[in-house]
């Protein structure tokens, strides 16, 4: 073999080695350009080039709970504490718009929000940590959040964070969601430990009442601390009440419970009643209770409302109506006219009490009827049909010891059935917590108006994929990173053409 042709394999063999080093060199290169423009973009513009297609921004956090989180402290620490190991993928599970939400808090908080995950059953020290005293039996919550503020917690269930239809509920044992209240809920929440508690109010149960679950949700989420006071031989109402609830009870109150809550109210007591015209209770004439009631002159009758005028009805519904917000309370709510069903008639009771202020709250239309139904819910034949305008709701003051109450004829403005179908945001809702706010003289810290969000399918919002942020994912993906891809394959090119 010649010397040249020694001397040529000898550079062919040099080239190919070069063409290999710069074949492995480009390679690095180009992973070493995706992660700094990939880290670059992170630092600069961060949320800037975050987008969340998901229909009404499941995965993100509202300007409302920004706003929140902007004007706390910079030392401020909110601890989030699911109780639980992070699922590798939330998908179809019962955290899908909770998990990637609270990263949102964690992104936009600037460390004044931090969000871990914990399960007790590998660390048991978490449940101390938390809790040192017990009162919340975290041990028994395992799967929920705990949400912690100078020593301060406060349990999240996931159900807590969803609205859900209460008649397929009890019908097929299952919930079907209806709506995403988890900002809502952690928003809210985050706010009453860092704001502190404006009040306790306690719900009467035991009287065959459908449940208080979302009243509860609403007035936690106004800083007022529940707790529940049931029905027993030894009812007693605590000292530290500050307004006491009947939601929905469906029989009467016992002779114990009216002696307390008429020295609640003598007292000053604060109440909120809340009946209807239902099926379970249209026999109850709530004698005992009207005894309590007629003492601040009112009067909750055995009549059913009956909407005649088809500008009221909704739907040509009699017993499905608006009703107007009368003047002295037009500021509780943006809306005129609210939304009643299955109403009772609220009026007032000749009362010899001095010193009692008596206001229509919420009116029927000038020819509606309140009418006796029999036990089958149908006009009784000797029923009292009373045409011409009625009241929904009413409210009482007692200007010598201080005494306040709101009765409702209707459950739409405090049920979990009403709530659960139209959010925490309803203008019946907002109404209720304008009157909680009256009750408890804490009008100057109401809850934040976190909107509840529907339910999205999972597929890319097409509204915002077109509008400017969906053009800036096409730039990055179509212009930036292909011009990068073509400068290094017109570097590595010119290497090889000059070997």
């Amino acid at each position: 073999m010649s010397k040249e042709i020694i001397k040529e394999n000898s550079q062919n063999d040099n080239r190919a080695e070069k063409l290999k080093l710069y074949s492995i060199g480009s390679v690095v290169l180009l992973a070493l350009i995706i992660l700094l423009v990939n880290f670059l973009f992170d630092k600069i513009f961060g949320k800037a080039l975050t987008f969340d297609f998901s229909d009404y921004s499941q995965n993100s956090i509202s300007q409302e709970s920004i706003d929140y989180l902007n004007t706390l402290p910079a030392d401020t620490r909110i601890r989030v504490v699911g109780l639980f190991n992070r699922p590798d993928n939330v998908s179809d599970t019962k955290y899908q718009y909770i998990i990637p939400l609270l990263d949102d808090y964690v992104k936009e908080s600037d460390g004044k929000v931090t969000v871990e995950y914990i399960d007790p059953t590998e660390h048991p020290s978490i449940i101390q940590e938390l809790d040192p005293t017990n009162s919340f039996d975290l041990a028994s919550n395992t799967e929920n959040f705990v949400v912690s503020y100078n020593g301060k917690i406060r349990i999240i269930t996931p159900i807590d964070c969803y609205s859900y239809d209460e008649g397929y509920l009890y019908q097929y044992g299952s919930y079907l969601i209806t709506g995403n209240n988890t900002e809502y809920t952690f928003t809210n929440t985050m706010y009453s430990l860092t704001q502190g508690f404006t009040g306790k109010a306690y719900i009467v149960t035991g009287l065959r009442e459908e449940g208080n679950t979302y009243l509860k949700t609403v007035l936690d989420g106004m800083s007022v601390e529940v707790a529940e006071l049931q029905s027993s031989d030894s009812f007693a109402i605590p000292d530290d009440c500050d307004i006491l609830i009947l939601n929905g009870p469906n029989t009467d109150i016992t002779e114990k419970m009216y002696v307390a809550m008429t020295d609640y109210i003598n007292r000053g007591g604060k109440m909120l009643v809340a009946v209807d015209y239902s099926s379970s209770n249209v026999t109850e004439k709530y004698d005992r209770l009207n005894m309590l009631l007629n003492q601040m002159s009112i009067n909750v009758d055995n009549l059913f409302i009956y909407e005649s005028d088809p500008g009221y009805q909704r739907n040509g519904y009699p017993s499905d109506s608006n009703v107007t917000v009368a003047g002295a309370f037009s500021s509780y709510s943006a809306n005129y006219a609210l939304h009643c069903t299955n109403a009772r008639s609220v009026r007032q009771f000749d009362s010899v009490n001095s010193g009692l202020t008596v206001l229509p709250v919420l009116l029927t239309s000038e020819t509606a009827y309140a009418m006796a139904l029999d036990q089958y819910g149908n006009p009784a034949d000797d029923g009292v049909a009373d045409s011409g305008q009625h009241y929904v709701a009413m409210y009482s003051g007692n200007e010598n010891n201080g005494a306040e109450i709101f009765v409702f004829g209707t459950l739409n403005f405090t049920s979990d059935a009403y709530i659960s179908a139209y959010g925490t945001n309803d203008p019946n809702v907002e109404f209720t917590r304008s009157c909680v706010r009256d009750l408890l003289n804490s009008s100057g810290n109401p809850s934040l108006g976190i909107a509840t969000k529907t339910v999205d399918n999972f597929s890319i919002d097409t509204a915002k994929a077109t509008t400017t942020s969906s053009t800036l994912v096409l730039i990055i993906f179509m212009m930036v990173i292909p011009i990068l891809l073509i400068a290094v394959a017109v570097f590595v090119y010119t290497k090889r053409k000059n070997l």
